[in-house]
């Protein structure tokens, strides 16, 4: 039997009236590799911030390692590392 890594099930975000993320399920299993693609704006950076706890969802399940992404993020973070595409360390 896999161990699942990641657990998201039926993950919503609105900012107002906006939805930025529709009922997205998917699961990452110990071992896989997955990778977000998709154009501007599909949501990919919004999804990863709820996976790491930095943004609440509006409905939902996200779990990371069995936990809840957004009640027990330090233990999360303990098992993790992420380097978003964006960061500039040196001029």
């Amino acid at each position: 039997m896999m161990t699942k890594v990641l657990h998201i099930e039926h993950l919503q975000k609105n900012f107002g009236n906006f939805k930025a993320l529709k009922d997205i399920s998917f699961d990452v299993n110990s071992g896989e590799v997955f990778a977000f693609i998709g154009p501007n704006s599909a949501g990919k950076s919004t999804t990863i911030r709820i996976i790491l706890g930095l943004l609440r969802k509006t409905a939902g399940i996200v779990e990371v390692f069995g936990e809840d992404a957004f009640k027990k993020p330090v233990e999360i973070h303990r098992k993790l590392v992420y380097v978003p595409g964006d960061i500039y360390l040196w001029p």
